[in-house]
């Protein structure tokens, strides 16, 4: 019995793998020396876990990593004789994470070149200049919010013009009348009330404030879309060291 009931998950698993993947994202940037001059042709690598996506600059000095699946990222360049790694970057669903531009600087050591190692923290930006409107969260940025386990108050403090229903669990966008709202779990409607979803298991959250995309149906006020964490996720998160 006990290995029915295993086969049986293990099934389940594995069919509700295409269904749980998550729409990919990217990662862009731009790499210039200390006179702000492109640096073409260079290799740009981000890892998640064991994977390892890479990609080149352009003449520009522009660079373009996809289709990365969500997640932390790694991203590595070596240019002008500076190894530099930047940590944590967040790659949101059928999203563009911008980085800063980065400036490599030629390092020299006495009569030899001298390779320097960098390595920074990437900081998110407030606004998205992409989707100024959808204001994305990663879990490893919710973990050690005080309301994660009550992620619609957590909504609530977070975004500006999202306000919690005084009684129950529907949000109010910009004023929006009642039932203008709704959430989406890995691209299911789920209603205007909190679909129970246990904190442990979202992977990312994105709420559309304004502008809502057509594949949301007739919704006016703002949209809640949760994505789960598949197996996969949990994998590449552990192989990671993400927690």
């Amino acid at each position: 019995m006990k290995n029915t009931r295993m086969m049986w998950a293990m099934l389940a698993l594995s069919a509700g793998g295409p269904l749980l993947a998550q729409s990919p994202g990217a990662i862009h940037g731009k790499l210039l020396d200390e006179a702000n001059v492109p640096i073409p042709f260079t290799s740009v690598s981000a890892r998640q876990g064991e994977r390892v996506y890479t990609a080149e600059s352009d003449e520009d000095g522009r660079f373009v990593l996809k289709p990365l699946p969500p997640g932390a990222y790694e991203v590595r360049v070596v240019a002008m004789n500076v190894d530099r790694t930047i940590e944590g970057v967040i790659v949101d669903p059928d999203k563009i994470t911008f980085l800063p531009d980065l400036t490599f600087t030629t390092a020299y050591a006495l009569d030899s070149v001298q390779i320097i190692r960098v390595r920074d923290v990437w900081t998110p930006p407030l606004i998205d200049r992409e989707r100024p409107e959808v204001i994305g969260f990663f879990h490893t940025q919710l973990k050690h919010d005080a309301t994660r386990k009550d992620f619609v108050k957590m909504l609530d403090k977070k975004i500006p013009g999202v306000t919690k229903a005084p009684h129950g669990d529907e949000l109010y966008f910009r004023g929006a009348r009642s039932g203008a709202m709704c959430y989406y779990v890995d691209g299911v409607k789920a209603g205007s009330g909190n679909p129970g979803v246990p904190p442990d298991a979202i992977n990312s959250i994105q709420v559309y404030t304004g502008g809502i995309p057509a594949k949301f149906g007739d919704i006016t006020g703002g949209v809640v879309a949760i994505e789960t964490k598949s197996y996969f996720d949990l994998y590449q998160q552990r192989n990671a060291g993400i927690r």
